[in-house]
């Protein structure tokens, strides 16, 4: 009787689980696919027209009448103080959230309508904080893939820079991470982050603040392998730290949602506006 009186605890526990995870499962799709159009294929051109952006519940815009030309394979940042809009933008281009005003087009193609299940297909996020698994180095960058040759996975490594970093673990890429990746340094993390990206192909990759929690060398080294990517894909970049966008194709600097300045890294500098007054504070250290 006692121990059926110690299970009653972890039974309930476990029915509010299983409950939850139900409510999950059975819940609607949030966002509306059906009749829209099955993108099979992008390069990676991209038109904000006048996109306007409010939150619910907030009039103020927190991207105004954005009107911008991205071409396939070209490098944009984002720069700017909190609030700017830059993480607002990103999330446009992900498509979780649709423009108040404006439209968004891909391709030529307005987004709004646009299969959202189809077109992530292209898209690959590199996020701020890297989550990792307790599994092997070779699992957390082919999570989610199938049918991956041996030599794409080393071509990825080569790319993402974890080539040097593999050599020196143990067991090389079948090397135990440890729980939330515990036994790499932060750089290491972002690289493999970077290489579950690249893994799938992307026609568009999205780096939101991905080397903010670096230190002054990892984010070098991160750097350096976003800069060696080339024009493989269309890159957007969010960061705070100035030494990152240094050779973006184009710059965009945002205050208060909306696009003050534009310009290569040199460029800007010599107009001695916004950006030179980030640089000047020190953003860029």
């Amino acid at each position: 009787m006692n121990q059926l009186l110690n299970l009653i605890p972890i039974l309930t526990k476990g029915l509010e689980s299983v409950t939850s995870i139900g409510e999950i499962l059975t819940a609607d799709d949030i966002e509306e696919d059906n009749g829209k159009r099955i993108l099979t294929s992008m390069n990676g051109d991209y038109d904000f027209k006048d996109v306007t952006y409010r939150y619910p519940d907030n009039t103020d815009p927190a991207v105004l009448n954005l009107n911008l030309h991205v071409n396939a394979g070209e490098t944009v940042a984002f720069v700017g103080e909190s609030g700017a809009g830059k993480s607002t933008i990103l999330n446009l281009l992900v498509g979780f959230g649709q423009p108040s005003e404006g439209e968004i087009y891909i391709d030529g193609q307005p987004l709004s309508e646009i299969s959202l299940r189809s077109y992530r297909k292209f898209l690959a996020v590199v996020p701020q904080n890297t989550i990792l698994f307790s599994g092997s180095v070779r699992e957390n960058i082919l999570y989610g893939t199938t049918g991956v040759t041996e030599e794409k996975f080393k071509d990825v490594l080569k790319k993402s820079g974890l080539e040097s970093v593999i050599k020196n673990l143990p067991n090389g890429a079948d090397t135990m991470v440890g729980e939330h990746g515990d036994k790499l340094s932060g750089g290491q993390k972002q690289r493999i982050s970077i290489a579950r990206a690249l893994i799938r192909d992307p026609k568009v990759l999205i780096l939101d603040e991905a080397t903010s929690a670096l230190d002054a060398v990892s984010e070098k080294e991160v750097s350096e392998t976003l800069d060696s990517l080339g024009n493989s894909c269309t890159t957007f970049i969010v960061a705070h730290r100035l030494s990152t966008v240094r050779r973006a194709d184009r710059i965009i600097v945002m205050k208060e949602g909306k696009m003050i300045e534009t310009g290569t890294f040199d460029e800007l500098l010599k107009r001695n506006g916004a950006f030179q007054e980030m640089i000047m504070a020190g953003a860029g250290d």
